[in-house]
């Protein structure tokens, strides 16, 4: 070869089948390839599955990811099933007032439908059906709940359910817990249907707490409603409970039933006195005058009291408390009169 010509390349490199490298004339007897697609080479060279790396704690681990094809002929016949059927009822065993009961409940079955419906319990009321007015109030493990929402199928597994009847001791007012007697002597009630929740409420409470403010108690009360506006008389009932709650004479100025137990009733005071006064400042609302009347009452020798948002007379017996020192609760309660 010449130096700085090129003459074409060696014999061992040729691409052309006709040259043998030694100068034969034989035609070359290997056939020509097919075309080879994408698919067919993955297919070939085994390349189906694709490993890829996950890191983990210590750190790669292969994780084999399948062609979709692959992923659809793997999967279990089982897997196309179609699933089981939602569990529609349960048994279960309710500890209602200490009484056991077997019962076979809806999931969705409210505690209230079970008493009222298959139990033939009347131990709660049922007003709004959507936990906001607390006339289906009971306990739960000393919880005041809703009735109308709690589920019965959750309430099986050994919950002390408790009602207005689980908390009576005996026939009659004496046989009445204090805070049903409460109620009944004091009015905290007028058409009733909210009765059985508010007792219950207070119950909780009280178990508690036996000396609760009035704040206290309209905090535990938030969730019960009185559509015909007892709170003044609920209050005034809550404070008289806990008093005889704790062990403190109670006495009552609703008359009794004939034939009921005696409860110490107010003797009439001979020498009682009544006196209007005028608020320093006056109330803002009728139902500041409600709560002051009732926390007044509470106050040793407090007989009654009248009055509005301006004026304010109480009625007292003056063996046990005089003017000034009803002027000096009224102060302490923080409306102090001229």
């Amino acid at each position: 070869m010449a130096e700085g010509k090129f003459s074409g390349p060696p014999a061992a490199l040729s691409t052309d089948n006709n040259n043998c490298g030694n100068g034969c004339d034989e035609k070359s007897t290997e056939q020509p390839r097919a075309g080879l697609s994408r698919r067919d080479f993955l297919k070939r060279s085994n390349a189906g599955a694709v490993a890829v790396g996950v890191m983990t704690g210590t750190g790669f681990t292969a994780a084999l990811i399948e062609p979709a094809e692959a992923q659809v002929a793997a999967k279990p016949a089982a897997a196309n099933a179609a699933p089981p059927a939602p569990l529609k009822s349960r048994k279960l065993t309710l500890d209602i007032d200490g009484k056991k009961h077997d019962v076979t409940v809806d999931v969705r079955e409210s505690l209230w439908e079970t008493m009222n419906y298959q139990l033939g319990l009347a131990n709660s009321n049922l007003g709004c059906d959507r936990a906001q007015c607390g006339a289906c109030t009971i306990l739960v493990d000393s919880k005041p709940v809703n009735g109308c929402t709690v589920l019965s199928a959750r309430n099986g597994r050994g919950q002390k359910i408790l009602t207005v009847a689980g908390i009576t001791k005996g026939p009659g007012v004496a046989g009445l817990h204090p805070v049903q007697r409460a109620f009944w002597l004091e009015g905290g009630f007028q058409c009733g249907i909210c009765t059985r929740g508010f007792v219950m409420a207070s119950y909780a409470l009280l178990e508690k707490n036996n000396k609760p403010t009035n704040d206290e108690i309209k905090e535990a009360l938030a969730g019960n409603i009185c559509r015909c506006g007892e709170y003044p008389k609920i209050l005034s009932a809550v404070q008289k409970a806990a008093a005889e709650m704790r062990g403190e004479k109670v006495v009552y100025t609703a008359p009794l039933i004939t034939g009921d137990a005696p409860v110490a009733v107010a003797a009439p005071v001979a020498n009682a006195i009544t006196k209007q006064f005028e608020f320093a400042a006056p109330l803002g609302t009728i139902e500041q005058y409600d709560d002051l009347a009732s926390e007044l009452k509470q106050r040793p020798g407090i007989l009654g009291v009248a009055g509005s948002e301006r004026t304010i007379a109480p009625t007292w017996d003056p063996a046990k408390i005089d003017e000034a020192g009803v002027r000096r609760a009224l102060a302490e309660l923080g409306h102090a009169v001229r």
